[in-house]
């Protein structure tokens, strides 16, 4: 879902070495096993385990990919936004590169973090005919290594209800506060129905027939693991969370529910381009 990213050469934020040690030790990091389990699914299914509403057995690529302007679409309408050609973004759970791709096409560059290294390999080939794009492996807790104030968006779209510990979604969305410009916006994922996120919510739902079918490898496995039941936050701590990270609270949408939708901004103007 950060090595060391730097502002040079206009604001863009670029890697450099440090970039590559960062990636180094969170690939030696994994302590709520995110980056194990989400290695593994991305050598299962990769495209199913990002956008489940595929068919597990016969993945349509297609879909898989036309689906990510429909979503950024989707995610930003209600708030009247849009990403613009000078937009410096970050996005927080990149995957293979669904929503990196929607943002590119909008944006002047576009930095995905993801924790899983499989899936950023991935990642990487498929947006190779991109040259706005840069992928990198996080450390599965924050944004450690992208530099203060260097976005003007940060993006994260069904990435937060799979992260076990609400209180690391809470420090991912005071990251954002610290890697967003004045002006700068952020519109993010979580979910806010608790029930949903423990396994006996699903094991009374499957039936002896799919549990076979899962087992014979015809079904995904895994989907009752924590790092794929994930957690919902609570609004009293994700508000607090989003005055600590200095940002102010726009709207929501899809209050209580599993899509609940945030919109925020980091207070003040951004700084005009001279020249």
């Amino acid at each position: 879902m950060a090595g060391q990213w730097e502002a040079s050469g206009g604001d863009k934020v670029r890697a450099g070495g440090a970039a590559q040690r960062t990636e180094a030790r969170a690939s030696r990091l994994d302590p709520t096993g995110m980056r194990a389990f989400w290695d593994r699914k991305a050598r299962e299914n990769a495209m199913y385990y990002i956008q489940n509403v595929l068919d597990y057995t016969k993945t349509d690529e297609e879909s898989f990919w036309a689906s990510g302007p429909e979503a950024l679409d989707r995610t930003l309408a209600p708030f009247d936004l849009k990403v613009g050609p000078d937009d410096e973004v970050v996005e927080i759970g990149c995957g293979i590169g669904r929503m990196t791709r929607a943002l590119a096409s909008r944006a002047g560059h576009v930095v995905g973090v993801d924790v899983s290294g499989e899936m950023v390999e991935r990642g990487r080939e498929a947006l190779a005919d991109l040259d706005n794009v840069e992928l990198m492996v996080g450390s599965g807790t924050d944004l450690g290594g992208i530099a203060d104030s260097s976005a003007d968006v940060v993006y994260s779209f069904i990435v937060f209800q799979h992260i076990p510990d609400p209180a690391i979604t809470c420090s991912y969305v005071r990251e954002i506060g610290r890697v967003l410009r004045p002006g700068g916006w952020t519109v993010f994922q979580v979910s806010e129905r608790p029930e949903i996120h423990h396994a006996r919510h699903w094991r009374s739902a499957e039936s002896l027939l799919e549990s076979l079918k899962r087992a014979l490898g015809r079904r995904p496995r895994g989907c009752l693991e924590p790092q794929w039941l994930g957690s919902s936050v609570d609004r009293a701590d994700l508000v607090e969370a989003l005055t600590d990270g200095g940002l102010v609270l726009d709207a929501t949408v899809g209050d209580g529910s599993q899509f609940c939708v945030v919109h925020a901004h980091r207070p003040g103007s951004k700084p005009e381009v001279l020249g």
